[in-house]
């Protein structure tokens, strides 16, 4: 955390930057979820940035991008409901996102349905905005 505060402090003030733009990431994670479900690998491995991991609530430690792309294959996502979404700024090109997700499907051929509280680290690249890190934890 001090590394990260030194860093921002040290970068470039953006003048056209003004913050995480909410809604805007709050698409970008409901385009997500689609393209999972959809099944869309092209679409939803452009969103995950360079070093994306992921910790998921199966206790299985880190995946990085080509594992969470992999998951599509083996994950029929049948539905989901996302709220509560908050968007909180991280630097002038950072932002955490958290949100609640209940969801359900199949994964090879049995039943999974799952509440999630999940929060995401998005970062700018370019113009665009792209997921660093996904951290999902079980919720009653």
């Amino acid at each position: 955390m001090i590394l990260v505060a030194c860093a921002s402090a040290q970068a470039p003030k953006h003048a056209s930057h003004a913050g995480p733009p909410a809604k805007e990431l709050e698409a970008k994670v409901r385009k997500a979820w689609e393209d999972f479900k959809t099944k869309n690998k092209d679409a939803f491995a452009a969103i995950l940035a360079d070093g994306f991991t992921e910790a998921e609530e199966d206790g299985n430690g880190f995946r990085d991008a080509k594992a969470e792309v992999a998951e599509i294959d083996q994950f029929d996502l049948d539905k989901y409901t996302l709220t509560d979404f908050k968007v909180r700024p991280i630097g002038s090109d950072g932002a955490l996102v958290t949100y609640m997700a209940e969801y359900s499907g199949k994964v090879a051929g049995q039943p999974v349905s799952e509440k999630d509280a999940v929060g995401e680290v998005w970062v700018r690249r370019g113009k665009d905005w792209k997921v660093l890190h996904v951290q999902e934890t079980k919720a009653k």
